[in-house]
């Protein structure tokens, strides 16, 4: 064999693994084949494979390779693919199979064409699929809407071309007998398949509701930490604390668990597809805050980007936790605990921490948050459902109340008072040494602005470049203005008998 073509072929067996179709079923209709073709395009964040085989696949082969593609990328790309066939044949049961696939990837077909297509199978003579029709009118409209789009169909799904005919069926009464019998027969298969549904349902609960739950094998292996794992693991055991957990269908119509567990040395994913329908319940019954030990491979998922556990075996067991050994007299009271609504200092709620202070025997517990008190209702209530005494405390935030913020202290009616909120700008930051070159203010009653002041002050010396750059005034915009003395003058009689405030007062009194 060509060397590209082995390489090729070693290829679409990678593939065939990653997406983990059956190997019963690669052996048997893939092992010849090969990737001819690849097609990225980033942009639209899409991959074409092309793929050749020696002879074209069951209808099930074709839409289970399908759905294992798609959700193998579907966080990646968008994934197409078309089968290359060397040998392009199919019998009339083969036409049959694939008529499903073809009438639900016809496009431009209005549904009630759709829906006849779909409640009949075609037959075929070798050469043409022939769909049974009611009247003449309905024949030439069929060939007319369906032909064109069942071409690109064939194209699409790498089928033998065909032509589309039609046979007039005008008996009435045949039909409606037909349409009878085939919702008479639906009935009876959903009928079956709801009391199947159920006694697998019956009996998956009934293991569920065992003790302990057992997925797959018991598992006797001795576990492993989670932080010794660095790299990918052919079949390893691990075991620890379930603190996330999530079950989902697939359009394959397997269900797939993911969960996360910890034994506090580290963390990990992993992952578990459903065996079959009676896997569904136990599936569903891994729930946050369980103990299990799983077994299985690590290997690198390209979606999470993290080494993650294909889970096979699990096993729920009982942890060995930690005990206060305490006696009665000496157990101890905690007076001092942040719950999740000390901001960045908590990471466990009131609640849990009193759960647990009750499991220790401890008659007694303080909150002691951080400036808040958010915690104590869910604390009281925990505190009386545990029967533990709650102390409730917090961790003020003190203000320092030695700095002074009224000076020349005044019996005044602050509702009905006027207020002078001023702001000077001066030389330097010396009240000896410098000088003012602006005043402004605003007077406020009753909440509004009633008046304004503003006024430069020749200050007749030239300003340094950094009270330019602080204040944004130049030598240009005080020279000539009036005198410091004459601005203060104008200022006291624009203030009157007012309040005065400033952001820092005892800096702007000084000058």
């Amino acid at each position: 064999m060509v060397p590209d073509e082995q390489l090729r072929k070693e290829r679409l067996q990678l593939l065939l693994q990653q997406i983990q179709l059956p190997k019963q079923i690669v052996e048997q209709h893939f092992a010849e084949g090969l990737i001819r073709k690849l097609q990225i395009d980033k942009q639209k964040r899409s991959w074409h494979f092309q793929i050749e085989l020696k002879t074209i696949v069951p209808s099930a082969v074709y839409e289970l390779f399908s759905v294992h593609l798609k959700q193998a990328f579907e966080h990646i790309a968008k994934v197409q693919f078309t089968f290359i066939y060397e040998q392009k044949s199919l019998s009339a049961d083969e036409w049959q199979d694939y008529w499903p696939i073809i009438v639900t990837k016809l496009q431009s077909i209005s549904d009630g064409i759709r829906q006849l297509l779909s409640k009949q199978v075609p037959k075929y003579d070798g050469r043409r699929l022939i769909i049974n029709v009611r009247n003449e009118t309905e024949a030439v409209a069929l060939k007319r809407k369906v032909t064109e789009s069942l071409q690109n169909t064939l194209i699409e799904l790498s089928l033998p071309n065909v032509q589309l005919d039609t046979n007039i069926q005008e008996s009435k009464q045949e039909y409606e007998q037909f349409v009878e019998n085939r919702k008479k027969e639906d009935q009876s298969k959903v009928v079956e398949a709801i009391l199947e549904k159920k006694k697998q349902e019956e009996q998956a609960e009934k293991k569920v509701n065992d003790k302990n739950l057992v997925i797959g094998y018991p598992i006797k292996d001795e576990p492993v930490m989670l932080e010794s794992i660095q790299d990918e693991e052919r079949r390893i055991t691990v075991q620890g604390y379930v603190f996330a957990s999530e079950t989902r269908e697939l359009r394959s119509g397997r269900t797939l668990l993911t969960f996360k567990i910890t034994d506090y040395t580290d963390s990990i994913l992993v992952k578990m597809f459903s065996r079959d329908k009676e896997d569904v319940p136990m599936l569903q019954a891994i729930k946050k805050g369980m103990w299990v030990k799983v077994r299985g491979g690590v290997q690198n998922d390209t979606f999470v980007r993290d080494l993650v556990m294909i889970g096979n075996d699990v096993n729920q067991i009982t942890p060995k936790e930690r005990q206060d050994t305490a006696t009665e007299e000496e157990k101890r009271v905690e007076l001092h605990l942040h719950t999740t609504m000390s901001q960045m200092d908590g990471i466990v709620s009131a609640g849990r921490y009193i759960e647990q202070a009750a499991k220790w025997g401890h008659k007694a517990i303080a909150i002691t948050d951080h400036g808040v008190v958010q915690a104590f209702p869910e604390a009281y209530s925990a505190g009386k459902k545990n029967g533990v005494k709650v102390l409730f405390g917090i961790e003020a935030n003190l203000v320092d109340d030695g700095v002074p913020i009224a000076y020349n202290e005044a019996d005044r009616n602050l509702i009905e008072d006027e207020f002078v909120v001023f702001d000077v700008e001066t030389t330097g930051l010396s009240a000896v040494y410098n000088t003012i070159i602006e005043l402004a203010a605003v007077k406020i009653k009753d909440g509004e602005i009633v008046d304004r002041f503003e006024s430069f002050a020749d200050p007749h010396e030239p300003l340094s470049n950094t009270i330019i750059e602080l204040t944004g005034i130049t030598d240009d915009m005080v020279k000539g203005q009036p005198e410091v003395d004459e601005v203060l003058r104008n200022f006291k009689e624009f203030v009157g008998d007012a309040i005065l405030v400033a952001h820092n007062a005892s800096f702007d009194m000084g000058f």
